[in-house]
């Protein structure tokens, strides 16, 4: 369908073709490397490789929705939703940075809204970054409500002591760890812990009695929860040796007692990230940490 014109050039939103993706990943790569570039921040994707690898990783998923923003038939942008739990996580969406103010954006994020409502989800959240105002007026303007600020930090090898023993996440597993995700964010996660074991993303549990008491998926799509600071201390400890690009984690601020126990641990801020929220929202309980979705 047509979404808009200028200069005689047709802007079109459709699925995303298999012959997208390397096109599509050049974007994703350029587009944030321009905004962390020009705000000084560590970029989210640090090489060609690997914006053409995340974009490729979402196409592939049946659980993930993708559409791109075509011109006259070329990808100038894309955007992505997914619906792998009762929440659908926005993003990334990223456009070419020649073609800003177009248009573009919005009319990629009205096209995920418009197929989360077509499935009947009316709990959409995503994480934005804090210094880009750009994007923080596009999504208050569509209906987005700022919940929470949101610390991304590089995890450090730390060796905790606590009374839990922090060990890897097996498939047996899943259905505690979502029961405590449950319990302290309101919503289930199952399919997307599920799918972080299926895809090594190296998941950790703390156990404590033979009982998990806390969880942490290190990484951009990793999230967690925990009883109590201790675990989810021990357990960002343990994610800090890992390799570096997978040691991340987010850590919500309003969490004071962890944010201040993350950063006697050494764990470095990398920016601050906003969490924003349409349709339905619980404010979780402590202690949780949420994925670059939501």
């Amino acid at each position: 369908m047509a979404m808009a014109n200028e200069s005689a050039q047709k802007l079109t939103i459709a699925p995303i073709e298999a012959g997208h993706t390397k096109e599509l990943g050049r974007i994703c790569f350029e587009a944030f490397k321009s905004i962390h570039d020009k705000h000084a921040f560590e970029r989210d994707f640090p090489t060609l490789e690997a914006g053409e690898g995340v974009v490729g990783f979402f196409i592939s998923r049946d659980d993930v929705h993708g559409v791109a923003a075509l011109i006259d038939g070329q990808p100038v942008g894309s955007n992505f939703i997914s619906f792998t739990d009762p929440v659908a996580g926005v993003g990334p969406i990223t456009v070419d940075p020649e073609r800003h103010e177009r248009g573009i954006g919005r009319a990629l994020m009205n096209a995920v809204l418009d197929a989360a409502r077509e499935r009947g989800v009316e709990k959409i959240r995503l994480m934005q970054d804090s210094f880009n105002s750009r994007s923080l007026s596009l999504y208050a303007s569509l209906g987005f409500d700022v919940r929470e600020p949101i610390a991304l930090m590089q995890a450090a090898p730390v060796n905790v002591v606590a009374n839990a023993t922090i060990r890897p996440a097996a498939a047996e597993d899943v259905p505690a760890m979502d029961a405590l995700f449950v319990e302290k964010y309101k919503v289930s996660r199952g399919n997307e812990i599920g799918n972080a074991i299926k895809y090594g993303f190296s998941p950790l549990v703390a156990e404590r009695g033979g009982r998990i008491t806390g969880y942490l998926i290190p990484g951009f799509l990793g999230h967690g929860a925990a009883e109590t600071v201790d675990d989810m201390a021990a357990l960002a400890g343990e994610a800090g040796k890992l390799p570096a690009h997978q040691a991340k984690f987010f850590c919500p601020l309003r969490e004071a007692e962890l944010y201040r126990r993350l950063l006697a641990d050494r764990h470095r801020v990398m920016k601050v990230m906003t969490l924003m929220t349409l349709g339905p929202y619980d404010a979780p309980d402590d202690v949780w940490m949420p994925s670059v979705l939501y």
